[in-house]
């Protein structure tokens, strides 16, 4: 396993055996002095289609430059990646260890090549470095599988229209999209929660109850107060209008008593409560 600290290490000791200041070197591998005193720092890695011009510079290979042999790296560089992979198996954390410095198109090209597939549970540290487009398609063949658990790792990288399409598909097959919720669009989430507190009642929204917009939020409270009073009032309270769970709780101690308001009494309005309480119990 490379270290980027390492490779750090190695180019400043390089550049100054050579004399070389990080602007020199700059110069010379045409990218700002910043990105040498990173690289020098450990902070990040040379773009891999640097790596050979360093080390022609240098005059050392490129196995010497980054500490260690890493034939997948070697075989990218190269450009001979489909033909390693043809004939060599890799592991999710040989990926891993390069996929920082590759190019969208190369990790697509490991990705697409590798032999067997990789699991999707082992890939969310490399879904970063693969292309928009290899996701997408991942997420979809997650969908037409039913194997909506695996959406957990790509959904912060999947195309909104495509999420949409997935979550929608979800609803329908009556499963949860809680998980999906921050990355889709808030007319989602509404359509889902309206649907979901139909059929299942409030208790269905725990999960995405901070995703719902307040206009559909307190909609369904409407319902809900007006079916059920405050019983099942806990999940949803913390992100409702204050004004309007003040309401709720006066008419709710009118009708049943001030039990009646235990679920949601930390999120009302102390001074109202307070008022409310001395004006009809206490004077």
């Amino acid at each position: 396993m490379f270290s980027m600290e390492y490779t750090g290490r190695k180019i400043s000791e390089l550049r100054k055996s050579r004399n070389m200041t990080q602007m020199e070197l700059a110069d010379h591998m045409n990218i700002s002095f910043q990105a040498v005193s990173n690289w020098e720092r450990g902070n990040s890695m040379p773009d891999i289609s640097k790596l050979p011009e360093l080390a022609e510079l240098f005059g050392i290979t490129i196995d010497e430059l980054i500490g260690g042999k890493l034939e997948l790296l070697d075989s990218v560089v190269s450009e001979k990646t489909v033909e390693y992979l043809q004939s060599n198996s890799i592991t999710s954390d040989e990926f891993k260890e390069i996929a920082p410095i590759l190019k969208p198109d190369q990790a697509d090209t490991i990705f697409e090549n590798v032999t067997p597939s990789f699991d999707l549970s082992e890939i969310a540290d490399i879904v970063p470095f693969i292309s928009r487009n290899i996701v997408n398609q991942l997420a979809i063949q997650c969908s037409e599988n039913g194997s909506y658990k695996d959406l957990d790792h790509l959904a912060p990288f999947v195309d909104k229209k495509i999420l949409t399409s997935i979550a929608k598909k979800m609803i329908s097959e009556g499963k949860s999209i809680a998980d999906l919720a921050l990355f889709l669009g808030r007319e989602n989430i509404d359509e889902y929660a309206m649907e979901n507190y139909q059929l299942k009642g409030l208790s269905s929204l725990d999960d995405i109850a901070p995703f719902i917009s307040k206009e559909i939020l307190h909609q369904i409270a409407e319902k809900e107060f007006a079916n059920n009073g405050l019983k099942n009032f806990e999940s949803i309270a913390p992100f409702m209008n204050t004004t309007l769970l003040n309401d709720f709780a006066q008419k709710a101690i009118q009708k049943d008593g001030i039990k009646a308001i235990s679920p949601i009494a930390p999120f009302l309005d102390k001074t109202m409560l307070s008022t409310f309480v001395k004006e009809k119990y206490l004077l």
